[in-house]
């Protein structure tokens, strides 16, 4: 049986990752994409999908009441649904679970983490197993893009570049962003108090502090696929994408890799969650095993709640 697979996100970026890892590991599926739950819940009502693949935060219709209104359809109450989510607070999973959800991923996730799940999830409710594994399917484009079959070895870092990557281009020079000063290093070892998200600095009594200056740096944390928690400072923001200082503790993303950015307040509470893309990396002391680096990050999400929400923070941190 050919199934067809519909994969409903408001970011372009997460929808074609997605269908990159359907097709790679199920060539013949048909697969069609959403950008939202009620457009989603449209094509479900003129035809037949086999699986869905859904993000949970979108906007006009959650992937939530997508589900909800998906077990309330005779057709589609036992279609196979994974909810996809930057969400991964134990509260939400039971939402999800109590609503019908057949499968859950957390943002950030690897191409093998999803294709290892959509598998599974496949063959108990169709009985059809992938072409190929995930990793095979990994290895095969990695092989498409050397030419063959062994990984392509890692050129030696340049100096004067001092970029993390191999071939990793430099930041736009809009977020350009000097070698991390000493307050930025203590902030992130914990060597002194938080900055707070609103309150700034104090100018001297005699001497004015530039405008510069006396921005505040938010602290953050940035969540990998493979799990691992970096400390950041963000040093630049606007509504488009984020600068940030990041303290080399575990592992290092690569280009166009998904993190999720949480930013946090004085108190350690989460004041703004956004879904994002790695579309820069440098160490600007050059220094390629320096304690930090440079990474800019731009935004996948598109719902105008959160993009308000974060429209709020950057006005309090500009």
């Amino acid at each position: 049986m050919k199934l067809s697979i519909l994969v409903v996100d408001d970011a372009n970026f997460i929808r074609d990752l997605v269908k990159r890892a359907v097709k790679a590991q199920f060539p013949e599926m048909h697969v069609e994409e959403a950008a939202d739950g009620q457009k989603a819940q449209a094509m479900m009502k003129v035809r037949n999908f086999h699986v869905i693949l859904c993000d949970w935060e979108m906007p006009v219709m959650s992937g939530l009441e997508l589900l909800q209104w998906m077990r309330e359809q005779e057709k589609y109450q036992k279609v196979p649904f994974m909810m996809i989510t930057s969400r991964s607070e134990k509260s939400h999973i039971i939402k999800a679970v109590e609503a019908g959800v057949s499968e859950y991923i957390g943002k950030p996730f690897s191409n093998e983490q999803l294709g290892t799940k959509l598998a599974r999830l496949i063959y108990k409710f169709y009985k059809q197993s992938p072409t190929q594994t995930a990793r095979q399917a990994q290895q095969s484009d990695a092989n498409l893009l050397t030419g063959g079959s062994a990984p392509a070895a890692k050129p030696k870092a340049n100096a004067a570049s001092a970029s993390l990557l191999t071939g990793g281009a430099a930041a736009p020079a809009k977020a350009q962003v000097s070698a991390p000063s000493a307050s930025s290093a203590s902030l992130l070892s914990g060597g002194s108090k938080s900055a707070s998200l609103v309150d700034k600095p104090a100018p001297a009594k005699k001497a004015p502090v530039k405008k510069a200056a006396a921005r505040s740096m938010a602290l953050a944390h940035v969540r990998l696929a493979s799990g691992e928690q970096l400390r950041c400072i963000v040093k630049d923001i606007n509504l488009n994408e984020m600068m940030l200082v990041v303290k080399r503790e575990q592992g290092v993303p690569t280009l166009f890799d998904q993190v999720v950015v949480d930013i946090v307040s004085k108190a350690d509470d989460i004041v703004a969650r956004v879904n994002c893309f790695v579309c820069s990396l440098n160490s600007p002391d050059k220094n390629v095993a320096g304690e930090m680096f440079n990474m800019l990050v731009r935004y996948e999400d598109e719902d105008p709640e959160k993009l308000e929400a974060l429209s709020k923070f950057v006005a309090k941190i500009r």
